[in-house]
């Protein structure tokens, strides 16, 4: 089979920051190939390391974790998300679930015809979503709350659409389990993204994020939602010049066809890590 084709220099810092293995790495015998890989279990996942394991790799064996993965695993393996550390080297950046998580829709409207507004609509049972909800409670400029919940809690709030969200001037984007799934769509839109740093990265390298530079930074525990939206209300430009970059960072994920040869380099880097355990 011909090789891969080259990279770009923007590609090749992506990769090196999806797989940071060093050589050397001895695969477990329990280590899986693509063919024992069940479509029908975790569909998503599997249908998206089948594109990138497809068609050179197919008989490889490697280790993988479904699921939202927020430690770092103990053996190299390919997963969804990480945690932002130094010592994440285990876990091997994939584009899996894409559906949901890489979702850039068009945006139709300008930030100065949004509604003057922060909106969040989510799953609110973390800890730290409590605490949101918690502080985003009573703010007039804060549209937020869980559609799961009964209608009579204090947190709830009806569900809206991506589309319904899209006509706020300001998104909030709060982590689950690992990264935000509204991340994205939010940072290629034309609202602000508003979030605390990230502690999570997927394929998007969050990582790379800069707060001040493509989003707005709250504070941990949400204390300066308030502040903060009253300041980029009389600072538009410095909210516009935001957006401006965030939407520039989300385009380097537009293309499939170059996202899906670099998902193939990582896995090429990954399996060039190893060496396979003697037979027993």
């Amino acid at each position: 089979m011909p090789p891969l084709p080259a990279l770009s220099d923007a590609q090749r810092e992506r990769l090196k920051l999806y797989c940071q293995l060093a050589p050397g790495h001895v695969l477990s015998t329990s280590a899986h190939t693509a063919r024992d890989i069940h479509l029908r279990k975790h569909s998503h996942y599997a249908g998206d390391l089948l594109r990138c394991l497809y068609p050179r790799f197919l008989d490889r064996r490697f280790m993988k974790e479904f699921g939202d993965v927020n430690w770092v695993p103990a053996a190299p393996m390919f997963v969804k998300s990480r945690p932002i550390s130094a010592d994440n080297h285990n876990a091997v950046l994939l584009p899996l679930d894409v559906r949901r998580h890489m979702c850039f829709p068009r945006d139709p409207f300008s930030f100065e015809t949004k509604y003057p507004c922060m909106v969040w609509r989510g799953a609110g049972y973390q800890p730290h979503r409590q605490l949101f909800l918690q502080q985003a409670s009573g703010l007039s400029c804060c549209d937020a709350g869980d559609p799961g919940l009964p209608v009579d809690h204090v947190h709830y709030r009806p569900w809206l659409s991506i589309h319904q969200q899209l006509r706020f001037k300001y998104i909030i984007s709060v982590e689950g389990n690992d990264v935000a799934t509204n991340l994205k769509w939010i940072m290629h839109s034309n609202s602000l993204c508003l979030m605390p740093r990230p502690r999570f990265e997927t394929w998007f390298l969050e990582s790379r994020l800069v707060a001040g530079v493509h989003y707005a930074e709250l504070s941990d525990d949400f204390s300066n939602l308030q502040d903060l939206f009253e300041h980029y209300e009389q600072h538009p430009a410095q909210a516009l010049a935001i957006i401006h970059q965030a939407q520039a960072y989300t385009r380097q994920f537009l293309d499939t066809s170059a996202d899906n040869l670099l998902a193939q380099h990582v896995c090429q880097a990954y399996f060039e890590a190893h060496v396979d355990a003697p037979t027993e």
